[in-house]
C-alpha cells in the first residue's frame, strides 16, 4: 500500500496530525502492509506465545474453585499437592511464553527499525536541495532517529501489550462469566464512565505529544547549530545566550514530556477508580450470596481472582490508547517525510548524453529562476564552448552560483532551457548528467572518513595507482608523505585536521581522480592565504588540462586569462569577453577591477 500527499519536495516539517489527510486507521495499514507483513510468520509465533502468556491468568483464576471447595473445604490433602504443582506449572509455562514472545518480538522490532531508517534516509537523498533549505538537519535528524525509534517502540509496546492483554481479559471475562453472569455484569457496570473521560484524554495526549516530538527537533537543531558554530560563539562570548535558548527548549520538552506521560497515565487510574466501584458492586452482591449458601466460597473466590486479575490487564490496555496516541504522532511526522516527492526528477524515457562529451558546449537559453519569490535569474543567456575558460563574475547575490547549481539540475529553471551539446539536459538521465561535471568549491566537502576514502568519492572503483596519479598530481601526496597513516589518515569532521590548503588538495585530487570532462570551480581559493593559494593553484593546472571549464571567482589571477568571462547583473548578462575587451569597454567588469573585485595590475 502506498500512501502519497501531493509534495514538490521542500514542504516544512509542520504537519497539523488532526488535519493530516490520511486517517490513523489507513496510516496504520500502511505501516503493516510496509513493515510488519514481510515477518508473518514470526509474528504469528509470538501472537501464539502472547495466547499462553494471556490465558495462564484465567487457568490460574479457575484453579481457585476447586482449591477452596475440594481441598480446602472438604480438607482433601491428597489433592493439595496436585493442585499446587498445577499451579507451579501454569507460572513456569506463563514466563517461558512471556520469554519467548518478548525475544522475537524484538527481533522482528529491530528489523523494522532498521528498514524503517533504510527507507527514510534513501527517500531523503532522493530530495531536492530546497527541501533541505526548508527543513534544518536537525528536525531531520530526529525524524529519521527520534520518531523512527519512538514509534518502533510504541508500536510493538502496542501490540505486545494488546494482544497478551487481551488475551487476558477475553479468558478472565470468560472465567468471571461462567462462574456468575450477575456478578459479572455489576463488576464491569461502570466501564460506560470511561469512554468520555478516554476521548478527552486522548486529545491532551495527542497535543502533548506532538509537542514533544517538535521540540525535540527544535533541540536537535539547536545543538546542530551550537556544535557546528562553536568558535563563532566563542569569538563573540555568545555562551550564555545560546545556554539560555537551549533551557528555553528543553524545559518545553520537560513540560510537555510531563503532560504526555500525564496523558497516558490518567487511563490506568480512571480504570482504578471504576474498578473500585465494580468491587463495592461485587461483594454487596456476591458477598450476601456465598453468606446465604447458595454460592460455594470457591465461586465467589474463583470470581474475585477472575476480576481482580482482569482489572490489570484492562488498566494496562487502557495505557495501550494512550501509547497509540504518541506512536500516531511518530507515524504522521515519518509517512510525511516518506511522502515528499522530488520536484527534480528523471525523464520517463532519458536520453543518453552527447557522443562527444569533450566536444560539447554548454548553452543557457533565456533562463529564469527565481527562489522563495526572489528572481534570481531573468532571461539569462550564453555559451560556454567546449574546451575553454569561461569565468562568471559579478557582486555577491549576482547568481553566479546559481548557473552551477542549475547545470547540474541542483535546481530546475522556471523557464528557459539549458543545452548540453544540443541536448535538454532535463531531457537526460541525472546521476548521467552529474556524471559530466567535476566540482572544486570553497567548500571542499571532507567527510570524517581517511584521505583516502575522501579522495574515492569522485571514483570508488578506482584503481590504486589511479588513486596515486591523482594524489600525486594534486600535490596531495607532498603532505600525506609525511604522516604516519599516510592516505589512511583520518581528515576529521568536515575535514577539521587538515589545514585549508590541504583540504582542498584532497578536493582537487577527487575531480581529477573523477575526470570529468567539465570543470566546474567555485571560488576554489578564496579561503586559502597566498601560499597555500600558490600550491592549490598548481595543482588545479593539472585537474583544468584539456577541459571546458566554468569557473567562479573575486581573484584577478583566475579570471584574466578565461577565454571568456561573463559580467552577471541582477541575474542578467550585463557583458561578455575577455579580460582586455572588457576593460576597454569601461562597464560593469571594469568598475569591479577598480573596486573590491578585481586587481588589475
Amino acid at each position: 500500500m502506498r500512501l502519497r500527499i501531493a509534495g514538490n519536495g521542500a514542504a516544512g516539517l509542520n504537519t497539523d496530525i488532526d488535519s493530516y489527510p490520511f486517517s490513523p486507521y489507513e496510516l496504520a495499514k500502511w505501516y503493516v502492509r510496509t513493515y510488519l507483513k514481510r515477518y508473518a510468520a514470526h509474528i504469528f509465533v509470538a501472537f501464539v506465545f502472547m495466547s499462553v502468556q494471556g490465558g495462564t491468568l484465567g487457568l490460574l483464576s479457575y484453579m481457585i474453585k476447586p482449591m477452596f471447595d475440594d481441598v480446602f473445604s472438604l480438607k482433601k490433602v491428597e489433592l493439595l499437592h496436585w493442585v499446587g504443582l498445577l499451579v507451579l506449572c501454569l507460572f513456569v509455562i506463563r514466563g517461558l511464553a512471556g520469554f519467548v514472545h518478548r525475544v522475537i518480538t524484538a527481533w522482528v522490532g529491530e528489523r523494522v527499525l532498521l528498514s524503517l531508517r533504510d527507507d527514510l534516509m534513501r527517500h531523503v537523498l532522493t530530495l531536492d536541495s530546497v527541501y533541505f533549505d526548508d527543513n534544518p538537519p536537525g528536525k531531520l535528524l530526529d525524524r529519521i532517529l527520534g520518531d523512527s525509534i519512538g514509534l518502533n517502540h510504541a508500536w510493538f509496546g502496542i501490540v505486545s501489550t494488546g494482544i497478551r492483554d487481551g488475551i487476558s481479559v477475553i479468558v478472565l471475562f470468560w472465567v468471571a462469566f461462567s462462574i456468575d453472569p450477575l456478578w459479572t455484569v455489576v463488576a464491569i457496570a461502570g466501564a460506560p464512565l470511561l469512554i468520555f473521560p478516554i476521548i478527552k484524554v486522548h486529545g491532551f495526549t495527542r497535543k502533548f505529544a506532538k509537542t514533544l516530538r517538535e521540540t525535540s527537533g527544535e533541540i536537535a537543531l539547536r545543538l546542530d547549530e551550537i556544535f557546528h558554530g562553536i568558535n563563532a560563539i566563542k569569538l563573540n562570548l555568545h555562551e550564555s545566550p545560546q545556554m539560555d535558548r537551549f533551557l528555553d527548549k528543553s524545559r518545553i520538552y520537560r513540560r510537555a514530556a510531563v503532560r504526555t506521560v500525564a496523558g497516558q497515565a490518567s487511563l490506568p487510574a480512571l480504570v482504578d477508580a471504576i474498578a473500585g466501584l465494580g468491587f463495592l458492586g461485587i461483594l454487596m452482591l456476591a458477598g450476601r450470596d456465598v453468606i446465604d449458601g447458595t454460592r460455594t466460597v470457591g465461586d465467589f473466590m474463583s470470581f474475585f481472582t477472575a476480576v481482580v486479575l482482569l482489572f490489570d490487564p484492562i488498566r494496562r490496555l487502557g495505557s495501550v490508547t494512550g501509547a497509540w496516541q504518541v506512536a500516531r504522532v511518530s507515524l504522521v511526522r515519518l509517512h510525511e517525510v516518506l511522502n515528499n516527492r522530488p520536484a527534480i526528477v528523471n525523464p520517463i524515457h532519458p536520453e543518453p548524453p552527447p557522443a562527444d562529451l569533450a566536444g560539447s558546449d554548454i548553452v543557457f537559453d533565456d533562463v529564469s529562476f527565481s527562489y522563495g519569490g526572489l528572481a534570481v535569474h531573468t532571461g539569462l543567456s550564453f555559451r560556454a564552448e567546449a574546451g575553454k575558460t569561461t569565468a562568471l563574475v559579478g557582486v555577491s547575490g549576482a547568481g553566479k552560483t546559481t548557473v552551477f547549481n542549475l547545470l547540474t539540475r541542483i535546481v530546475d529553471p522556471d523557464s528557459g532551457t539549458i543545452s548540453f551539446g544540443g541536448r535538454d539536459i532535463s531531457s537526460m538521465d541525472i546521476a548521467t548528467l552529474r556524471g559530466c561535471f567535476s566540482v572544486v568549491s570553497q567548500d571542499s566537502w571532507l567527510f570524517d572518513e581517511s584521505i583516502r576514502d575522501n579522495i574515492l568519492l569522485g571514483k570508488p572503483d578506482a584503481t590504486e595507482a589511479e588513486l596515486e596519479r591523482a594524489a600525486e598530481a594534486s600535490l596531495v601526496l607532498e603532505f600525506t608523505d609525511s604522516l604516519p597513516e599516510g592516505l589512511d589518515t583520518p581528515a576529521g569532521v568536515r575535514g577539521g585536521n587538515l589545514s585549508g590548503g590541504q583540504r582542498q588538495r584532497v578536493a582537487i585530487a577527487r575531480a581529477l581522480l573523477r575526470n570529468a570532462p567539465i570543470l566546474l570551480l567555485d571560488e576554489p581559493t578564496s579561503a586559502l592565504d597566498s601560499q597555500s593559494e600558490e600550491i592549490v593553484q598548481q595543482a588545479l593546472s593539472s585537474l583544468m588540462n584539456g577541459k571546458t571549464i566554468l569557473t567562479i571567482s573575486h581573484r584577478f589571477a583566475n579570471v584574466r586569462d578565461a577565454d571568456k568571462i561573463l559580467a552577471l547583473d541582477g541575474g542578467i548578462l550585463a557583458e561578455e569577453g575577455t579580460h582586455e575587451a572588457l576593460v576597454v569597454r569601461g562597464g560593469l567588469y571594469a568598475r569591479l577591477c577598480e573596486t573590491q573585485f578585481l586587481e588589475t595590475r
